[in-house]
């Protein structure tokens, strides 16, 4: 809980001070075409493993907060920080509580100069583990902390309200994060499908 309350204090100063760098840019929809910005949004963990999971597990939902910055359209690049919880929620000790913070980098690809404005990118992910609870303990020791995944996205940003923006995207787990099932240990990769509303600054 002290970590979590550190990432979020971490990702308010973030949000604050992303305006005062972005008071530079003179073009007050800037974040249609590029710029800093928060988001904030739902994630939906499950994992693909080809061991049996006991007790009936099923998707985590979670939520997912943070920072980025997207440069200029129709190509650019983009980059962000975002705490995300995902895994799986079970019972006789099968639940696999994880929580991250999520580094994407993507190629960005966005229409310009319409009131709405379509967006998609793709990219690599690096993730940083926070924590992970296996039914109110700790999870095994001695795993990997950091991971990786490709993320794939798409939405939609209103030009006129200050790049308000909602998007979907989906994380596919590349890492074997070494939490077993009670037929296989390996092979244990997290998925993750978000719904994330934006602002930009």
């Amino acid at each position: 809980m002290r970590m979590f309350t550190r990432v979020l204090s971490l990702i308010a100063a973030l949000a604050i001070t992303a305006p005062l760098t972005a008071q530079v840019i003179e073009d007050p929809y800037a974040w249609a075409s590029g710029g800093f910005g928060v988001k904030a949004g739902l994630s939906y963990g499950d994992v693909s493993n080809s061991g049996v999971f006991p007790g009936g597990a099923r998707t985590r939902a979670g939520i997912a907060v943070g920072v980025g910055f997207v440069s200029p359209a129709p190509i650019g690049f983009g980059i962000e920080a975002l705490y995300a919880q995902r895994g799986i929620i079970g019972s006789s000790g099968n639940s696999r509580e994880l929580d991250y913070i999520d580094i994407p980098a993507y190629l960005h690809l966005a229409s310009q100069n319409q009131p709405v404005q379509p967006f998609g990118y793709l990219g690599p992910q690096v993730s940083m583990e926070l924590q992970c609870d296996s039914d109110g303990g700790s999870c095994p020791s001695g795993r990997d902390r950091w991971s990786f995944a490709g993320v794939i996205g798409g939405g939609l940003r209103l030009q006129r309200f200050h790049g308000l923006s909602v998007e979907a995207r989906y994380v596919y787990g590349l890492s074997d994060l070494k939490l077993g099932t009670v037929t296989d240990s390996e092979n244990y990769q997290t998925r993750s499908f978000m719904v994330l509303f934006g602002l930009g600054f």
